[in-house]
């Protein structure tokens, strides 16, 4: 198991970020991020102050020779299922692989802050991949790929809420 932790600026009121977190436009607008395919948003409902959503995301990226001979890469492909709590600005999340479900559990949660700039985003996950010999590298790549799409979400997030 590996633990996955990130703190990202949003130059918007919590409020506004969390907005743009419930409207399908912000995900409809989002676009790949290094071998990650743009995300679809599956599922959205929201009662009172909260909501959940399901968005599936696609591994677009290449895979070494021993990680193909064991895994389809277009079988890549993932939900993260969002619980949010907009009146206390929290959120968990799990993943929940379309394929291959034995070999990944992650989940998290994360927190918005109003700070002087905005919002700070505080993520944190654990993660734990079931792969024979390749198991901690794995764990590290997806690692580093869920970092990058933290701060590629944060960046989209600011950019959807200046338009608003």
């Amino acid at each position: 198991m590996i633990e996955v932790a990130r703190t990202e600026q949003v130059a918007a009121p919590p409020e506004v970020v969390l907005a743009a977190l419930i409207d399908p436009a912000f995900y409809a607008s989002l676009t790949a991020v290094g071998a990650v395919a743009a995300p679809e948003l599956l599922s959205l409902t929201t009662a009172d102050t909260t909501a959940h959503l399901e968005v599936r995301y696609g591994f677009t990226g290449e895979l070494s020779g021993p990680a193909r001979a064991a895994i389809d890469p277009a079988k890549l492909t993932w939900v993260i299922a969002t619980d949010l709590d907009r009146s206390a600005r929290t959120g968990t999340f799990s993943v929940v692989p379309d394929h291959y479900g034995e070999l990944l559990e992650c989940s998290g949660n994360y927190a918005l802050h109003e700070v002087a700039t905005g919002t700070e985003e505080r993520f944190s996950a654990q993660l734990t991949v079931h792969f024979p010999i390749f198991g901690r590298q794995v764990e590290r790549s997806i690692a580093d790929a869920f970092g990058r799409h933290v701060a590629a979400e944060a960046a989209a997030l600011t950019a959807y809420c200046e338009q608003r």
